[in-house]
């Protein structure tokens, strides 16, 4: 029988190196962080909230293709791993009653 403490393993994917975001501009960065990062968890974005001073239009291509090549990816490996856990069979410990 595998016994998974879900705390560290959570943290563990979340430290894993295929699902930290690769290096970028800063600009693609900025994007990274006000646009695509609040838009994946559900939050709303505002435009006036953006700092369109703070990326170049090359940003966006930038971000575009991170999405195709790497978020995508990554969302769908993620997907793999909840869909496995949601399918675990949980098992009961006995308790020792003092």
């Amino acid at each position: 029988m595998v016994t998974v403490n879900t705390k560290k393993f959570v943290e563990a994917v979340r430290e894993a190196d295929v699902f930290k975001p690769p290096d970028m501009s800063k600009g693609t960065s900025y994007l990274f962080d006000s646009l695509y990062s609040r838009l994946s968890g559900g939050e709303d974005v505002k435009l006036s909230s953006l700092d369109f001073d703070a990326f170049e239009p090359e940003d966006l291509e930038s971000i575009n293709s991170l999405y195709s090549d790497v978020f995508e990816r990554n969302c769908y490996a993620a997907n793999g791993i909840a869909s496995a856990l949601r399918e675990a069979v949980p098992a009961c410990k006995t308790a020792a009653y003092v």
